[in-house]
This record gives C-alpha cells, sequence and structure tokens, in this order.
C-alpha cells in the first residue's frame, strides 16, 4: 500500500541570497550567486577561500548564530502555516533539527580566550553539542511534544525531514516542524581546507573542471502534516511523497565511484513512495562540485535513469554547501524555483566530464509541474533521497 503523501504547510528560508523562498528563488532566476569573502570569522583562509555567509539579517550578538537563523526561517514557516509560537497546535507537534555546528563557535571563542590569557593549552570542548539548538529552539516555540536532533553530516535535516515523514504516518504527532541550520565556523573552514575539499573559485557542480566545494550557511524551517485535512492554509498542494535513506560505508569521506551507493538510495526511495523512476520530471542534484562526489552521482543518475535522465541541476553554487542544513534549505530553494515556474539551471557547470558523460542543465528550464527527486549524500555513505509532488507553477519567461 503506498503510504499517505506529507503536505509541506509552510516553508521559512534564510540564505546567502536572502530570505524567503520566493525571493531567494528570483535571485536564481537572475543568475546570481551568494559568493564573499569570508567575514567576521578569525582565520588565515578569509582572503584565499570566497563562501556562502548570511549578510543581510539583523542578529542578536547575545543569542547563538545558529538560533537566530532557525528562528527567522521558523517564523516564516509558522506565519504561512497559519500557526503561531506557544499555540496548542505546536505545543503539540514534534521538532525536529538537523545541525553538524551547533555551539562549536562558542568553542571558538573561548579557546581563543584561553590562547590570550594562558598561551597554548588543550584546546577541550565543553561547549554543548548540537542538540542544545534543538532544546533551546523548543523553549522558544513552547513545543511539548517529541524534540530530536538529527546530526548526520550533510544528509542531517534530510533525515530530519524522513524521520518526521515516519512519525506523522504512524500517528505519533499531528504535525512536525523540521529545521536545518548551520553556520560558518573557523573549525569548519579549516576541516574541509585539511581534506584539500575546498576551491577558491566556488563550487563547478558536474563540470569537467570541478576541484571542490563552496561552504555556506544557511536556516531553513519547514512545516509538516498529513494531507489529510484540506482545511490548512500554506503550500498546501506541496506534498512530500516519501523517500529512503540509506548507508554506503565505502569509506570515509566518500560514496561507491560507481554509484552505486548513491542509485541504492534513489531506487528504494521511488520503491517506498509508489513511484515509477520514469514519472519524475526533475531533479535537485546534491552536486558538491567536488570530483569523486559529483563522479559518484552522475554514475548513480546513469546506473537509474539510463540515457534517460529527467532535468537535474545542484543548487550549490547559488547557495552554498550548507552542510546539515542543505536537507531543509535545498528543498525550499528548489520548491521556491519550481513555484516560481522554472527548474534551475546547474549554476558553474560549463563541460561535461566525459569519465562521467552527463549533462545537468546549462539553462533555467520551465516546469509544468510533477515528481521531482532532491538527492542528498554526505560523508561516510550516508545518503537521503526524497520524492515530492510539486504543481505546476507562475510560468516565467
Amino acid at each position: 500500500m503506498i503510504p499517505a503523501p506529507v503536505r509541506i504547510a509552510g516553508i521559512g528560508l534564510v540564505s546567502s541570497l536572502g530570505s524567503g523562498r520566493a525571493a531567494v528563488a528570483t535571485r536564481i532566476l537572475a543568475g546570481e550567486i551568494g559568493l564573499h569573502p569570508v567575514a567576521g570569522i578569525i582565520t588565515p583562509l578569509k582572503d584565499r577561500v570566497p563562501v556562502s555567509q548570511v549578510r543581510d539579517m539583523d542578529v542578536d550578538p547575545e543569542r547563538p548564530r545558529n538560533d537566530e537563523l532557525a528562528l527567522e526561517a521558523l517564523r516564516q514557516a509558522l506565519a504561512e502555516a497559519g500557526l503561531q509560537p506557544r499555540s496548542p497546535q505546536v505545543a503539540a507537534a514534534a521538532l525536529l533539527v538537523g545541525s553538524i555546528t551547533g555551539d562549536s563557535n562558542v568553542s571558538e571563542t573561548r579557546y581563543r580566550g584561553q590562547l590570550a590569557h594562558q598561551g597554548l593549552v588543550p584546546n577541550v570542548t565543553i561547549e554543548p553539542p548540537a542538540g542544545r539548538v534543538a532544546v533551546r529552539l523548543a523553549e522558544e516555540l513552547g513545543v511539548a511534544g517529541p524534540v530530536l536532533t538529527t546530526c548526520s553530516a550533510c544528509t542531517s535535516s534530510a533525515n530530519a525531514i524522513l524521520t518526521a515523514i515516519h512519525m506523522l504516518r504512524q500517528g505519533l504527532v499531528p504535525r512536525a516542524i523540521v529545521v536545518g541550520t548551520d553556520i560558518l565556523t573557523a573549525t569548519l573552514l579549516h576541516g574541509f581546507d585539511a581534506l584539500m575539499l575546498l576551491t577558491p573559485d566556488g563550487c563547478l557542480p558536474f563540470d569537467r573542471a570541478r576541484k571542490g566545494i563552496q561552504v555556506g550557511e544557511a536556516a531553513a524551517a519547514l512545516i509538516l502534516e498529513l494531507a489529510d485535512d484540506d482545511s490548512r492554509t500554506g503550500c498546501r498542494d506541496v506534498l512530500l511523497l516519501g523517500g529512503a535513506s540509506r548507508c554506503d560505508p565505502f569509506h570515509m569521506t566518500a560514496s561507491s565511484p560507481d554509484g552505486s551507493g548513491a542509485e541504492a538510495v534513489m531506487r528504494a526511495a521511488c520503491e517506498q513512495s509508489g513511484v515509477e523512476p520514469s514519472a519524475i520530471v526533475a531533479i535537485k542534484a546534491h552536486g558538491t562540485g567536488t570530483p569523486d562526489n559529483d563522479s559518484a552521482e552522475g554514475h548513480a543518475l546513469l546506473r537509474l535513469f539510463g540515457d534517460r535522465i529527467p532535468p537535474f541541476a545542484s543548487i550549490k553554487r547559488y547557495l552554498g554547501h550548507t552542510m546539515g542544513a542543505a536537507g531543509t534549505v535545498e528543498l525550499g530553494a528548489f520548491v521556491g524555483c519550481l513555484e516560481a515556474g522554472f527548474v534551475p539551471a546547474c549554476a558553474g557547470f560549463a563541460e561535461v566530464d566525459p569519465e562521467v558523460g552527463v549533462t545537468p542543465l546549462r539553462n533555467h528550464a520551465p516546469f509544468v509541474g510533477g515528481i521531482v527527486m532532491l538527492n542528498y549524500f554526505g560523508f561516510g555513505g550516508n545518503s537521503v533521497s526524497l520524492l515530492a509532488k510539486v504543481p505546476r507553477g507562475e510560468v516565467v519567461a
């Protein structure tokens, strides 16, 4: 039996391209790229590696930055869904947060203070882990239902979405609030630099000359409900049909190069959602811009779709790779584009890699409605693929 779809009743988005999915979609349509020199982070990389940071937003310096970004996204999502913080409807909801940075910037600030006053000392992280973000958000919203944190690298909030879908279908909660939030920190930047994965030119997904990732920060929030109540307002015609999560333990930081791991999760997502691959009309690829990741995903698309791969694109050059927040952030931005009537082009792509042989969208393409796939592939081979049904949007020129 095909499980009941889940309605997205509200979406909130804060990113390097602005706030709100409609505004972000407008900037993507115009070809704008959220790529800037590093600001506000003490690091020797600031003049070498551009990043995608949230800049046009007033923040309270006394409040943790992940909280600030998440709360703005939540404000938008709750307003669209017609909900108020601390209302009975919100109190009964589950809150699921996907994040990998948590309060790590607090650890950095503390350690710099120790260095200044004590000299070189061991850096022992004592600040609360990523789960504290969810606890604080629950307190702010008045959520009394289950509060969960997913920390599975780049699939963190994508796994949170999938968990929320399962909770709703099992009748555990009447609605779920899913948040993905991650910020840029010196630790994050230097970690990827140590892995030699950063590029000084911004990412070039699927391109023959791709060299590495473009890290970013962002937050997005989703309000999810079972699609059996037509009384709700919001973007109630956007439905999550299901998805799957898998682990392909080929390598600590890479997926199987032949694409078998990525193919498995995409195929499982289709089977569990009752969708034939031939019914998919567009794909939001993970597309980090690294040689290995894009090659594995390209081979996976060929394995599943053969020579009939639907129009696909990575949107990471627009927004940056937002780490654990990518699940909700890229869903929100991609849906915003589809609602505006177009499938976004794969910014940064110019030349086909002959070792892979797949070609993402070079230009924006009209979107006429239908089933779309959203892919997320993280370190350690953990992967998530989601399927959504999005109606025809307002066709753009």
